[in-house]
């Protein structure tokens, strides 16, 4: 169990540096222990969520799509990191019980060791960040070879049916893109400052606890991409309704009998007779 930060935690700092790092350090402390279990809840619902994701990408109507191919290797990746973060859950709630001291980052530190650990740390944060930044310049550059493409379909008379394909694509990969910025980027920036601060033990600690708040929004962004896609997709959202039986409503064909002249001339000429 994490224990409150005092003064004498950071020595090497001024005395009213102290006392703020105290302040933040305990005030974050305290909203860590409830995001902490959050996290587990959102790790599970992800899990049974993206399962069900994977499913609807793997389906024949929508798997020849590139973007889809891509989102179902996404939903994949997902699928696997919401695991080892519940089962991390998991193995972390079985330790409290053994020893209510025992911090499973400690551990870990122990068993690599302080350099390699710090090494890791900020290679993890890094590889994060780096990601964050090149994703958007890629995000245009696929808009715009999309934006060709719908010109290019324009000059060929296609249906418009494909131009609003191109068009949700478009909006799928620019929601993508700010989720995974908003998600993947604060937190490379708290790993690279844990590694950084690795010689303050309990500075350390405090990132740590932080980083338990923000990886809320990476659970979130991993959970959130059937939601994304349901509400951007049309194959998919259609996918989804055919996976559950329902194909749409028909509407009933309506029989309206047809009246030729002709008859009508022939109606009025059988009157007359019978009237003369």
């Amino acid at each position: 169990m994490s224990q409150n930060a005092v003064l004498s935690d950071f020595d090497k700092f001024d005395n009213s540096t102290k006392e703020a790092l105290v302040i933040i350090g305990n005030n974050i402390l305290l909203v860590s222990q409830y995001f902490y279990k959050l996290n587990f809840v959102l790790a599970i619902l992800g899990i049974f969520i993206n399962a069900f994701h994977i499913i609807i990408l793997s389906r024949k109507p929508i798997i020849f799509n590139v973007i889809n191919v891509i989102m179902l290797g996404i939903a994949i990746s997902d699928t696997v990191n919401l695991s080892c973060l519940a089962y991390e859950f998991i193995t972390v709630i079985s330790e409290s019980f053994e020893d209510e001291c025992a911090s499973p980052q400690s551990s870990l530190i122990t068993r690599l060791g302080t350099e390699i650990y710090q090494s890791y740390v900020v290679l993890d944060g890094v590889l994060k960040i780096v990601p964050a930044i090149v994703l958007p310049i890629l995000a245009v550059l696929l808009i715009r070879e999309l934006k060709k493409a719908e010109v290019s379909r324009k000059k060929m008379s296609v249906s418009s049916q494909s131009a609003n394909n191109s068009d949700n694509t478009s909006k799928l990969v620019i929601i993508m893109t700010i989720t995974c910025i908003c998600a993947e980027g604060p937190m490379g920036i708290a790993f690279v400052l844990e590694g950084l601060v690795d010689d303050v033990p309990k500075l350390r600690e405090i990132v740590t606890w932080f980083e338990s708040i923000i990886y809320t929004s990476v659970i979130l962004n991993a959970t959130t991409h059937f939601i994304v896609c349901l509400r951007v997709s049309t194959p998919y959202r259609k996918t989804v309704k055919e996976l559950f039986g329902h194909n749409g409503s028909q509407n009933p064909i309506t029989i309206t009998p047809k009246i030729s002249s002709a008859s009508i001339v022939t109606q009025r000429q059988v009157d007359a007779r019978i009237d003369g």
